[in-house]
């Protein structure tokens, strides 16, 4: 099965359409009344996570989900049958995030968990509810509230605690066949993986993730081929395990810094384009190394990095070991002296640098032991989520529910026919920024009499026209009514 671990979907609560004044007509019945009743409730959408499944495939060529109501209107007094809820099946650990904002709306962390994405909606009301001891027979109907729309990106979370992380070909998978007994593919070329395989790891009673990421090249973090998408994998590993390939003479010890410029530029690209003050550091934490990334003198990420010396079979050299390390050891200092805002002591830095034989599986496990005690005393990868804006998008800055904007809108509601000429000298315009009022005018069907008296009694009874006449509101004035539906744009109503 093809690895898929992000996609963009949208999500709609279905409208089917408006309703209609309804009355009983057989010729047998001597007083007539409205039998026109409301329409059903469409369902909600559920996101539910499942152990059974690792992949986004599903969602990558169907995008739009709606939820929809069971059948057509009726009358006869009696009622639409409610829809039932529209459930989307996602992989655990799977995090949903708003497409236009960016903001995690939740992350699904164990099987059977399920999030609410839009709540069901209200039908609209017919004409039966509106009779009352003068109106025996109303004319009119409340309209269906305006269905809701979300713009989500699901993303795969491979939240392994040991990320191994270079060049192609330098090991890695046969580094995770050794270390979790597994079996994934290896060969004797490059780009062997193409996707990040997530393994388990037991040392002891203790347990832990390890991530197998695709080899990365230089400008990964300018999305060159496809290894900008896997740097993201990268920053989900608490331990950034880095793989080199002593067979490759010292070539590998050269590669150390780009491969930590192009990590750096990631997270600069993704998570810091809005900040000012930030830097990145190198510092030393007992006796561990730790690549941390400040803004404004705050914490904000930060990893553990060790270094694995890998195909030692191949050289089978301790002299020529030694070499490599001091080597290594160099070029690091040198390159965090010249390019960070802290350096390391080298005794920290011999002491994160772990030589392995993946092919003889010599000091694979004293390497798995060492990353056990390291991940005892780190703190889990916390993802902080936010509640979703599911009916309205609504402003809590917004302080003024009326304002004045008689000279911004003038000019437009005379093009658009709203106003005469002439009269647009006379007339004001005014703001309204009020959900409820927002929610009474989009559900009344406007050019019936009926309904226009229904919404201003509304407006009365729920002392809003008090308020417009305390700010000098006049009859035939215009009311622009600000919209918090998602994709409708704002009416105008004459006051």
């Amino acid at each position: 099965m093809q690895f898929y671990d992000e996609v963009e979907i949208s999500v709609e609560s279905w409208k089917w359409g408006n309703g209609l004044a309804s009355g009983r007509r057989e010729s047998w019945i001597p007083y007539w009344w409205p039998n026109g009743w409301d329409g059903g409730n469409w369902g909600s959408i559920i996101f539910q996570a499942s152990k059974d499944e690792s992949t986004l495939l599903e969602y990558k060529y169907k995008k739009i989900f709606k939820a929809k109501n069971w059948e057509d209107w009726r009358t006869k007094d009696q009622y639409w049958a409610n829809a039932p809820d529209l459930t989307l099946i996602v992989p655990v650990e799977t995090m949903v995030k708003h497409a236009e904002t960016g903001k995690v709306l939740y992350h699904f962390t164990q099987d059977w968990e399920t999030w609410k994405a839009l709540a069901w909606w209200i039908g609209w009301k017919w004409n039966i509810h509106f009779k009352d001891a003068v109106n025996q027979y109303p004319n009119f109907f409340l309209l269906w509230e305006p269905g809701q729309k979300l713009n989500l990106i699901l993303e795969l979370q491979l939240l392994g605690d040991v990320g191994l992380i270079w060049n192609p070909s330098v090991g890695k998978s046969s580094l995770i066949n050794c270390a979790a007994s597994t079996k994934a593919k290896v060969a004797d070329y490059p780009f062997t993986t193409l996707v990040p395989n997530l393994w388990s790891v037991s040392v002891g009673d203790f347990r832990f993730n390890m991530v197998d990421i695709p080899g990365l090249i230089e400008w990964a973090a300018e999305g060159k081929w496809l290894w900008n998408d896997f740097l993201r994998h990268v920053l989900k590993a608490r331990i950034f395990a880095m793989v080199m390939d002593m067979s490759r003479y010292d070539e590998w010890i050269k590669e150390t810094n780009w491969l930590f410029d192009e990590i750096r530029l990631y997270i600069e690209q993704k998570f810091l384009q809005d900040e000012e003050d930030y830097y990145f550091a190198f510092e030393k934490q007992w006796n561990y190394i730790n690549f941390n990334v400040y803004v404004d003198d705050e914490l904000f990420m930060s990893k553990r990095v060790v270094f694995v010396l890998n195909k030692y079979d191949l050289i089978n050299d301790e002299e020529l070991l030694q070499e490599y390390e001091s080597q290594l050891i160099q070029i690091f200092w040198e390159y965090l002296k010249e390019h960070w805002y802290k350096s390391l002591p080298e005794d920290v830095i011999k002491k994160n640098i772990f030589v392995t034989s993946a092919w003889t599986y010599m000091w694979v496990w004293e390497w798995c032991r060492a990353l056990a005690e390291m991940l005892k005393d780190m703190p889990k990868v916390e993802i902080p989520t936010v509640e979703p804006r599911i009916a309205f998008e609504f402003d809590d800055d917004e302080a003024e529910m009326i304002t004045d904007i008689t000279d911004e809108e003038k000019d437009f509601l005379v093009e658009e026919w709203y106003l005469e000429h002439a009269a647009a000298r006379y007339t004001n315009v005014y703001e309204i920024k009020n959900a409820e009022i927002c929610r009474l005018v989009f559900i009344t069907p406007w050019g019936n009499d009926e309904a226009e008296m229904w919404f201003w009694k509304q407006m009365d009874q729920k002392w809003y026209i008090n308020l417009l006449e305390e700010f000098w509101a006049r009859k035939w004035d215009v009311l622009k009514i600000k919209s918090y539906y998602v994709g409708q744009d704002d009416k105008y109503i004459m006051y």
